[in-house]
């Protein structure tokens, strides 16, 4: 069996190569790795160049610069020749037992059940925080921990079938935020199921390397950041997708119509962002799906 390594990054070279010194630390090396550059800048693509040179198996492609969703599908359609991927973002060290426990988890499966199973593991920080418990997604589209089968992934410590996404792709929709979530979804309507495995650990390096700045922490509008309209957005987007073409129920769709406008209606008064509104009108491609 072969695993390998989409790697997305942006602006990050000394994220990169600590990203990738994990990668190839491991006790068992991926079978192949591809990074993805969405970087605008010449001279920043360049620098990427140079640090992926150093690891011999990683090829190097550019992104489309649509977003980070564009970004891993770019990733992954650049590799054929795999079993498993696992998406790693330029912040994220897998732990270096990583690979060889999924590889260990899918061994344990038939070939059947390896083609239709997605794994979920843990995802901390240094300071000790965890997500090492199993979600789902709840009605108003957030994640929640569930004592019953997973249904959404930990996106830092996932690992899918490669053969998933000559199916499906990750939704360029939505710009930056909960893609894992929809991506679930669709697997789950395709019969697809997801096992929590405790022991794929990867370690998310946030906060960011001192000094570092990212453009979507940014201040837009009153005390919302560009990431926090873009993650209210996702969650619009997501709803309608659910409940009108996934799992079509008109009920349900009209009763998260109902409750999602009036709560961040709400949520924006507080954060003095009542304006945000016609940007995640527009990013959550709202007129569009109907």
């Amino acid at each position: 069996m072969r695993l390998s390594t989409c790697i997305t990054v942006r602006n990050a070279p000394e994220r990169l190569e600590s990203c990738l010194r994990a990668i190839w630390n491991s006790t068992v090396k991926p079978h192949a790795a591809v990074v993805s550059d969405d970087s605008p800048d010449p001279e920043m693509q360049q620098k990427h160049r140079e640090i992926v040179e150093k690891y011999p198996g990683t090829r190097y492609v550019l992104g489309p610069q649509r977003g980070v969703n564009a970004n891993r599908n770019c990733a992954v359609n650049s590799i054929e020749d795999t079993d498993f991927i696992a998406f790693v973002d330029d912040d994220i060290w897998l732990d270096s037992d990583f690979i060889a426990n999924a590889l260990d988890r899918y061994a344990t499966l038939s070939p059947q059940e390896q083609k239709y199973t997605f794994l979920t593991g843990v995802s901390y920080t240094k300071s000790g925080r965890e997500k090492n418990f199993p979600t789902k997604l709840s009605f108003r589209g957030y994640y929640h921990p569930t004592d019953g089968n997973p249904e959404c992934v930990h996106i830092h410590a996932a690992v899918f079938p490669r053969s998933f996404f000559y199916d499906a792709q990750w939704e360029e929709e939505i710009f930056f935020g909960q893609g894992d979530a929809i991506l679930c979804l669709r697997a789950l309507k395709l019969g697809y199921q997801i096992l929590f495995c405790k022991e794929l650990r990867a370690l998310d390096t946030r906060p960011r390397f001192e000094g570092e700045k990212n453009t979507l922490d940014n201040n837009q509008i009153g005390k919302l950041t560009d990431y926090d309209i873009h993650q209210i957005a996702a969650r619009l987007y997501i709803g309608v997708k659910r409940y009108k073409d996934l799992f079509p129920n008109p009920i349900k769709l009209a009763t998260f119509l109902s409750i999602y406008f009036p709560h961040t209606t709400q949520y924006l008064v507080r954060k003095n962002a009542l304006s945000a509104w016609p940007d995640i009108i527009q990013r959550s491609r709202f007129l569009e799906l109907w």
